[in-house]
C-alpha cells in the first residue's frame, strides 16, 4: 500500500477535539437536566427524538416526491404559494 500516510493531520485532530467538546457538553448538560428535573427528562428526550425523526421522515418523503434545491424553506414557500 504505497502512498498511505500514517498519522493524523491537523484538520483531523481539530475535528476530533471539537467532537469531544460537543459530546462532553451534551452529556454534562444532560446530567444537569436530569439532576434538576429527575428521570422525567429522559421521557422528554425520547419524545423530542421521535418528533425529530418524524420531521426528517416527512422531509425525506417531500424530497423524493419533488427533488428541488433547498430544504424546509423551499417546501414551505411552495405550500404557502410564495414562489
Amino acid at each position: 500500500m504505497k502512498g498511505k500516510r500514517k498519522g493524523l493531520s491537523a484538520w483531523q485532530l481539530t475535528m476530533m477535539a471539537l467532537r469531544s467538546v460537543i459530546g462532553g457538553s451534551f452529556f454534562l448538560g444532560s446530567s444537569v437536566a436530569i439532576n434538576a428535573a429527575g428521570p422525567s427528562i429522559l421521557l422528554s428526550y425520547i419524545l423530542a427524538g421521535r418528533l425529530v425523526y418524524l420531521i426528517l421522515f416527512a422531509l425525506s418523503e417531500m424530497t423524493v416526491g419533488n427533488p428541488t434545491v433547498g430544504s424546509f424553506s423551499t417546501f414551505a414557500a411552495r405550500e404557502l404559494d410564495l414562489l
